[in-house]
């Protein structure tokens, strides 16, 4: 346990301020300890992966950050199938690795992915038409009372980035995937499908100083009745706006790569993300009546920091 940590270095912002507290448990016994102890000193608690769909607070985040150490990766057969038993800070690509290195097939939809195994399934993370609630079996969770239970993927109740933890404080400590078997030849074709979805990833999307897609794609029924769009892209209408490689406010920009994509320079605070993201806003609202929600989740904010259906007319 440590105290006043900068965060930083830990998300792909490379903003933020420090955490009160900070522990990296790398077992389930560390975990409850860490767990106990905030319980006892009625602190506030959260989980930080590799931060990469992440946006600290300037002033940094008050309580106890978790950030998991645990990276065990493991393969076994089932009546199911093949299942891979991956720790929470196991990196995604780290896993994916190592299933096709077994001949296990299915993650390799996810190549190229950026966080930990407990942050995509935190968020039911998804690429084109598959998401990670597809392959997920069941998961090892803590609740901040501290009781450990192994729970199956309808627990989760997920949706489009969304799932129970959104609503409810527990920590993923480890997933279980069922993947199958392939033969040497389609572990072949899928290590290549895999490299080409890094390569796609790479050329079509910044690599640093950004947290990915920030906004998530509209829900039908959050486009207005009667409107002659009905993309639910968020994209295409940051694309129509104009933003794309050319809104900025302080030291963070719109992509020039992506329209959904937003970038900090060396300096850049979090506060600039925020004000660069409401003008994001503003623009849609402006011009086609919706308000995008982010995908970015917030650590240690006061308040919800953009603007929602509610606020914007303010």
């Amino acid at each position: 346990m440590r105290n006043d940590i900068p965060l930083a270095p830990l998300n792909w912002f490379k903003t933020g301020g420090n955490a009160e507290f900070f522990s990296e448990p790398q077992t389930l016994e560390d975990a409850l300890s860490d767990l106990a102890f905030a319980k006892k000193e009625g602190l506030e608690v959260n989980v930080l992966g590799e931060g990469a769909n992440t946006l600290v607070a300037d002033q940094g985040c008050s309580g106890l950050v978790l950030h998991p150490a645990n990276k065990a990766l493991s393969l076994d057969e089932s009546p199911e199938g093949l299942v891979l038993e991956a720790g929470c800070g196991a990196n995604m690509q780290d896993a994916i690795d190592f299933a096709l290195e077994r001949n296990a097939l299915g993650l390799e939809e996810f190549a190229g992915l950026p966080g930990t195994v407990g942050g995509a399934a935190f968020i039911n993370a998804h690429f084109f038409e598959y998401f990670l609630a597809d392959f997920l079996l069941s998961a090892k969770v803590i609740s901040l009372d501290g009781s450990v239970k192994e729970v199956g993927k309808d627990w989760f109740e997920y949706g489009y980035d969304v799932s129970r933890l959104h609503r409810e404080k527990w920590l993923i400590w480890s997933v279980r995937f069922l993947l199958r078997r392939g033969s040497e030849f389609e572990t072949a074709f899928a290590k290549g499908r895999a490299w080409e979805i890094i390569r796609q990833r790479s050329r079509r999307y910044p690599k640093e100083r950004t947290c990915g897609s920030f906004f998530r794609n509209f829900l039908p029924e959050e486009i207005p009745p009667g409107s002659e769009i009905k993309v639910p892209n968020v994209a295409y209408y940051l694309d129509k706006i104009g933003v794309k490689g050319a809104l900025r406010f302080g030291k963070a920009s719109v992509s020039r790569k992506h329209a959904n994509m937003l970038e900090t320079e060396e300096g850049a605070s979090s506060a600039d993300v925020v004000g660069l993201a409401r003008e994001m806003q503003k623009l849609v609202y402006k011009d086609f009546n919706l308000v995008p929600v982010p995908e970015c989740r917030f650590l240690g904010f006061a308040s919800f920091p953009l603007y929602t259906k509610d606020t914007i007319h303010g």
